[in-house]
């Protein structure tokens, strides 16, 4: 009876520390953000910018995972889905890619594309980007492109840890994939409604100088918790679906 419980205590730990990983480091991650504030003086147009390429990283690895994975999609009008799927290897060493996941997913990509182009577009244009990789080109500070290195490689971790471990893509459909896209897209829909603009409404409403750093931490701290919380959830399970 003993061993029983202590080995379901063995196997229960592990899970809920692999589950509560992504909210930790979205913690990390926040914090990351309040010290390059206070340490490395970053501006809001710095903190915007790195928000919105972490997005436009999220969506552009999971969107392409979704490309490999070869289950149907439920609920989705169309016979092509109840078929075998075709699948396209132009390179042996990655898995197939199949050709009904090309036009679901463009099809789906439309939008969090537009809205991140129509977002991203003022914030960039403060930097000249000349090479257009932002690893890359000098026009953002060393500890911005410190910080995108590791949001890089920690959505690579991800993507690695439900996706590539034990092949687990042969199980997913391209659904499961971009839940994990649109995730943070709703995150910052959340962010823009509940803090952006009661926030700004706030300090322009009260005179206070937005140039303060002190004041741009009422903006991140609510933020964190936002991004705490999604961190938390498992676009798996939770209800990130895409149909």
């Amino acid at each position: 009876m003993g061993t029983s419980s202590q080995t379901g205590g063995s196997e229960t730990i592990p899970g809920m520390l692999r589950e509560s990983r992504d909210f930790v480091l979205a913690c990390i991650l926040n914090s990351a953000l309040i010290l390059g504030v206070v340490v490395f003086e970053w501006s809001l147009l710095e903190i915007a910018v790195i928000y919105l390429i972490e997005i436009a990283i999220i969506n552009l690895l999971f969107f392409s995972v979704a490309l490999f994975t070869p289950q149907s999609v439920d609920d989705l009008d169309g016979d092509s889905w109840d078929e075998e799927p075709t699948s396209i290897q132009p390179i042996g060493l990655i898995p197939p890619v199949y050709r009904r996941n090309i036009n679901y997913v463009l099809r789906k990509a439309v939008i969090p594309a537009f809205i991140l182009t129509v977002i991203m577009t003022p914030f960039l244009s403060g930097y000249d980007l000349d090479s257009g990789l932002p690893l890359l080109d000098s026009g953002l500070p060393l500890s911005v492109r410190f910080t995108i290195a590791g949001i890089v490689f920690f959505q690579l971790s991800r993507v690695w840890r439900y996706f590539i471990v034990n092949r687990s893509y042969q199980d997913k459909s391209p659904a499961d994939a971009m839940a994990f896209a649109f995730a943070p897209v709703f995150e910052l829909f959340l962010m823009l409604v509940f803090v952006v603009v009661p926030v700004s409404f706030v300090i322009i409403g009260t005179g206070t100088d937005l140039d303060s750093r002190a004041v741009w931490l009422l903006y991140l701290v609510p933020m964190g918790a936002i991004r705490a919380w999604i961190g938390s959830l498992d676009p798996q399970t939770d209800d990130f679906s895409v149909k």
